[in-house]
């Protein structure tokens, strides 16, 4: 009789270690929490900085400007590889496209904040994923006209920083409008309602189009 009881008890302990490693298991692939959170403490609007309605950035320098990718679209977007910058002496005009690039194998383009012509490219970030959005990974630097930076329809300091929290919240309603399947969701949201840094790489690639046409395309964004 105690042997069964011994017996029985030890079914019972291997049969809950079981229970407990598959639930820790769906866990980990629910909720990564290697993946940081994207909310209003992951947005950084640099001091001397100036943004586009694009989701592109301009820094003046004496007669040119700095143009890259703000981190805001890096944040949603995650893996963000660029394939093409447009090449130098070309006349652009704000809004122009002048970066291709690709997020989970789709194509994704990103416009000018200011009008000129290109100068100079970044050839150290072609074909490879950016990260140091406001450093290393800029894209190109566009020799401006007489009218200053400060004329554009352009976003600096706090009003920037403003400006990209009502984009966040935007981004929240977006999200809540896709269609996820209950893998999506698990992969990218937590409770409350927040969702991990790099969300639309985890989705289908029509989300991140129509994140393009909402976000990063100024006649369709707020």
């Amino acid at each position: 009789m105690v042997f069964a009881l011994v017996l029985i008890t030890l079914a019972l302990a291997v049969s809950l270690e079981v229970i407990i490693a598959k639930s820790r298991k769906l866990s980990s692939n629910t909720l990564p929490a290697t993946l940081p959170v994207f909310n209003k403490s992951s947005l950084h609007t640099p001091e001397g900085y100036y943004f586009s309605k694009f989701h592109t950035w301009a820094l003046p320098e004496e007669n040119t400007v700095k143009v890259g990718i703000d981190n805001f679209a890096f944040k949603a977007l995650g893996n963000i590889r660029i394939n093409e910058i447009t090449p130098e002496g070309k006349s652009i005009k704000a809004g122009d496209t002048v970066i291709e690039a690709e997020v989970h194998g789709q194509k994704i383009n990103f416009r000018s904040p200011v009008s000129g012509i290109i100068k100079s490219v970044n050839k150290l970030v072609f074909n490879k994923n950016i990260n140091d959005v406001y450093g290393e990974d800029w894209g190109l630097v566009i020799e401006k006209d007489k009218n200053p930076v400060s004329s554009e329809n352009l976003f600096s300091g706090s009003e920037a920083f403003q400006w990209m929290k009502s984009e966040l919240r935007r981004l929240k309603d977006f999200l809540n409008e896709a269609s996820f399947t209950p893998q999506a969701v698990g992969v990218t949201m937590y409770d409350g309602g927040n969702f991990v840094e790099g969300v639309l790489s985890t989705l289908a690639k029509e989300t991140i189009k129509d994140f393009e046409e909402r976000f990063l395309n100024e006649q369709n964004n707020g």
